[in-house]
Formats: structure tokens, C-alpha cells, sequence
């Protein structure tokens, strides 16, 4: 077994304690082991801390001739959603989306249905004063690229 493997085992172990944190994706560069956590309800310092401590000890532990560093964060603000899963906390958020077809939208997230996404969006960039929202059904396999869109107001 290679060491993202093992990472990847001994991390499956740690999160089964946390039925509420998922690993969204492993990255490794050149020795250094990007491990990118996500929650259902968000995740904070602390739990993301205790991972970490969790993860590396145990990755010591068992491979202590290998060479490698570890980095447990969350995904960025402005990265893109890679899981179904991330979506259900961003319910009414306002997102940036691509479709496989390369179909661009500004679209709110009104709900999730299994693998289908409802979405509500204006038609025009600056709607009319009495201009409904159009609503967007699209499948999660469908969407290329999803970013919230950060609001500052």
C-alpha cells in the first residue's frame, strides 16, 4: 500500500467518529498530502484540529519510514463544490454554475431532490420589476463547476 492509501484508510477510521465530516478530496504533490474535509453543517477549527492530530498520529505510527507531510483544511470560500453532499448546508445560496454543456447560470439553490438540484434564476442580468424567477432542475452529473457566490452585504 502507498502512503495516500494508507492515508486514505486511516483516515476512513478517524472519520467513522465524526458521522458528520466527509473527506472531499486527497491531493498529493510531491511528498506533501493536501487532505480536504468537509461537514454537513459546516466544520470548524476545532474538529478539523483533532483530525489532524488523529490523522498524523496514526500515520506516524504506521509508516514511520516514510517521508511526507500532512495538511488538513476545508475547502476555500470561492472553490468549487465536488460532492452532492456539500450542497444541502448552501440551501438559498446564490451560485456561479457550468454545465457540462458549458451553460452558464447565476442560480439560488431552492432544494435537493436525490441527484437533482432546484435552482431559481433570473432570466435577465437586471430583471424587470415584475420579472418571475425561472426555476432550473439539472442533475449533480450535469453541473460542471458550482462556486458560491460570496455576498458581503
Amino acid at each position: 500500500m502507498n502512503v495516500k492509501q494508507n492515508l486514505t484508510t486511516i483516515l476512513s477510521d478517524i472519520l467513522k467518529e465524526y458521522p458528520h465530516i466527509f473527506l472531499v478530496e486527497m491531493t498529493e504533490s510531491h511528498g506533501e498530502y493536501e487532505v480536504i474535509l468537509d461537514g454537513d453543517e459546516g466544520l470548524g477549527i476545532y474538529d478539523i484540529s483533532k483530525i489532524s492530530r488523529s490523522l498524523n498520529h496514526f500515520a506516524d505510527e504506521q509508516m514511520p519510514d516514510e517521508a511526507y507531510s500532512l495538511d488538513v483544511c476545508t475547502p476555500g470560500a470561492d472553490s468549487p463544490l465536488k460532492m452532492l453532499r456539500q450542497y444541502s448546508k448552501h440551501i438559498g445560496r446564490e451560485f456561479d454554475i457550468t454545465t457540462i454543456e458549458g451553460l452558464k447560470y447565476q442560480a439560488s439553490l431552492v432544494s435537493i431532490n436525490e441527484n437533482e438540484l432546484t435552482f431559481d434564476y433570473f432570466i435577465n442580468e437586471k430583471p424587470k420589476k415584475n420579472e418571475q424567477k425561472t426555476i432550473l432542475n439539472i442533475n449533480f452529473v450535469q453541473i460542471k463547476t458550482a462556486k458560491i457566490i460570496l455576498s458581503f452585504k
